[in-house]
């Protein structure tokens, strides 16, 4: 899964941040890179705010239209420009391109045009993309004529290398498109159209230069929503979690982001393991969201994800809940960790039954998936369930599909089998056997092992019942000699405790009592608080 990601409250979204935004500038940016839908969205949100040009905001919005093939519609914008403010010459050229497009007569529109604003050298270049989108072949000359006279009206002027660059893109000419496009920022250092479009065209080639370019831009223009948004997807593509989700943070603070960058923000933040805020921010939007809106989905799975991981086990049960109640969006699936996040939740909330349907639906999905084999197996024994959860844990082991500490654990559940007093002798016995042949197995793969060696003993005391025949003499001592090796004895007091137990038990019945009351006295300097042990030692003679 890749990690490609700090957070500031959405409550904290006042006045200081309006003083950040571009208003529906930002949306003539995204026009200009091509991104319709988000230059249209900007657009139309500040159409009505005090600081918006509409003459120039209906252009735009026309020209989306004519590029996404509503012709009457971008009829009605310019028509729209023109009535906010006829001097405007930008909506005149917007007809002309419509006219353009019909084969229509298109002098006199853009005679208007030249004249309300003359020599325009980014006019000129307007015009030039009017011609080009109708037909560059048919239109050639004229192009070629727009060209000239920008640069003769202003060399400096970088829509002109811009457009030559586009054009040089349209034919997959990579190399020479980012040098023009690198042409035009050298001629206007803070212009983000040449900027933005350098790094996307220049990114595949060489990601580390194209970023380099974005945070220059960005230390120039730091408002622009536009340049905050792609160095962020910048850094997302090119596997910078940590700088991406800095990034997002600042971009989700500017009015102009998009809901779908807040649900993106949601996950960046939980791959950054930033836990908390994610769950803030994924309920923040659930709450300002339709409920019928599939992003709330996506949002109830993100607040699962985050409570498992702050180990918030009653919330973490409470939002599994909500989230599979939720509709599944229509082409959308569950994923193997919806159900084992929720199955994680319930177990470690006491709810085993619950637990195991969502690990089995787990392992649907995925059924050759370790871990949710363990897990189901695991959750079986919670529910003292040992059939089942050894049932679980030997298909890793005929599977091949185990580790050394796998077979410890079928051990100890075999062993589970064999003290459930409800089952039959004959399985009883059969679960006896298999935990001592695994147990014997993990021994010869990790001798000398604090645990499979007391489980070694564990089973043959459970052998001897309570003959005590001395079965589990060999596995005590065996025990109490690789004890005796470690350096910190404190972390190991409870195995002490068990073999002294069972050697001053074992010579006790026997009659030895001096050499049991040696190990009493033993087992009591590792259990030097048990008062009832101190007083039968003591009464021993």
């Amino acid at each position: 899964m890749k990690r490609k990601f700090f957070f500031a409250s959405l409550m904290l979204m006042g006045a200081s941040i309006v003083a950040n935004a571009q208003g529906y500038k930002d949306g003539i940016e995204y026009y200009k890179v091509d991104k319709l839908d988000n230059a249209k969205e900007l657009l139309e949100r500040n159409l009505n705010a005090p600081s918006t040009d509409k003459a120039e905001a209906f252009y735009y919005l026309g020209q989306i239209a004519l590029h996404q093939g509503n012709v009457a519609q971008a009829a009605a914008n310019f028509e729209k420009g023109i009535a906010a403010n006829a001097m405007n010459p930008y909506n005149y050229v917007g007809q002309a391109a419509i006219a353009l497009k019909n084969g229509g007569e298109v002098k006199s529109l853009l005679e208007k045009a030249r004249k309300l604003s003359k020599k325009d050298s980014k006019l000129e270049m307007e015009i030039a993309r009017a011609f080009y989108d109708a037909n560059p072949t048919t239109y050639a000359k004229d192009i070629e004529k727009c060209i000239k006279n920008a640069r003769k009206w202003n060399a400096d002027d970088p829509d002109s290398y811009i457009f030559e660059a586009d054009t040089k893109a349209d034919k997959k000419d990579w190399g020479n498109a980012a040098g023009i496009y690198e042409l035009a920022f050298d001629k206007d250092p803070n212009n983000i159209e040449a900027y933005v479009k350098y790094a996307n065209t220049y990114f595949n080639v060489n990601p580390s230069m194209a970023i380099e370019r974005l945070e220059e831009l960005q230390a120039k223009v730091p408002n622009s929503a536009l340049v905050q948004r792609e160095l962020a997807e910048k850094y997302y593509s090119d596997n910078l979690g940590a700088k991406a989700a800095e990034q997002y943070g600042k971009y989700i603070n500017n009015p102009n982001h998009f809901a779908q960058d807040e649900v993106r923000y949601v996950q960046l933040l939980f791959f950054g393991e930033k836990y908390q805020q994610s769950y803030d921010l994924a309920t923040s939007l659930i709450n300002k969201l339709n409920p019928a809106d599939e992003k709330v989905f996506y949002m109830k799975r993100m607040q699962l994800y985050n409570m498992v991981q702050l180990e918030k086990w009653a919330e973490a049960v409470e939002a599994g809940k909500s989230f599979f109640a939720n509709a599944l969006p229509k082409g959308s699936n569950y994923e193997v960790r919806d159900y084992t996040d929720y199955g994680l939740a319930l177990q470690t909330a006491g709810l085993a039954e619950e637990a195991i349907n969502a690990y089995n639906k787990a392992i649907e999905l995925n059924p050759k998936n370790a871990d949710l084999i363990r897990n189901l197996g695991d959750t079986y024994a919670d529910a003292e369930n040992f059939v089942k959860a050894a049932e679980y844990y030997q298909r890793l082991v005929d599977d091949d599909n185990h580790k050394s500490n796998d077979l410890f654990t079928l051990s100890n559940y075999y062993l589970g089998i064999a003290s459930t007093d409800s089952l039959d002798n004959a399985i009883k016995a059969d679960a006896l056997n298999k935990s001592q042949k695994y147990i014997d197995e993990v021994d010869k793969k990790v001798p000398n092992n604090v645990q499979i060696v007391n489980q070694k003993a564990k089973i043959a005391k459970f052998r001897e019942g309570d003959t005590n025949n001395g079965a589990a003499l060999d596995a005590y001592n065996e025990l109490l000699r690789i004890l005796d090796t470690k350096e910190d004895k404190s972390d190991y007091a409870r195995y002490y405790k068990y073999a002294y137990n069972y050697l001053a038990t074992y010579y006790f019945t026997k009659g030895d009592k001096a050499t049991a009351k040696t190990y009493y006295q033993k087992w009591l300097e590792y259990d030097p608080e048990n008062e009832s042990l101190r007083n039968y030692v003591n009464s021993l003679k």
